[in-house]
């Protein structure tokens, strides 16, 4: 599937309430692809193999996400945690990273 070139705002500020309280050491980086179809795709790219924790995290974040609504609709939202261990540079970023995580050298 095809994502948008970038994130529309009115998605970019949905997420920074869905996000809270849900952002954890083990996440690198937060990748969201969005389809004008309303289709949106959320991926935690981890430090390591995904868990169970892992799993009600973005489950979480992808119920806050619908329940904020606002006009814009949201038909479907699909996740993903996958485990990244090379150079956050070579992460497929879909239509945008909505949260990286700083990382030293």
């Amino acid at each position: 599937m095809l994502f948008a070139a970038k994130l529309p705002h009115w998605l970019i500020a949905r997420f920074r309430i869905a996000l809270l309280g849900e952002i954890y050491p083990n996440i690198r980086a937060i990748a969201v692809g969005y389809h004008e179809g309303g289709f949106v795709l959320i991926r935690y790219y981890l430090d390591r193999q995904p868990i169970d924790y892992d799993f009600e995290s973005i489950d979480v974040v992808a119920t806050n996400l619908d329940a904020l609504g606002g006009g814009q609709d949201i038909n479907k939202i699909d996740v993903q945690c996958v485990y990244a261990d090379g150079y956050k540079r070579e992460f497929e970023a879909l239509s945008g990273f909505i949260y990286s995580r700083r990382e030293y050298g």
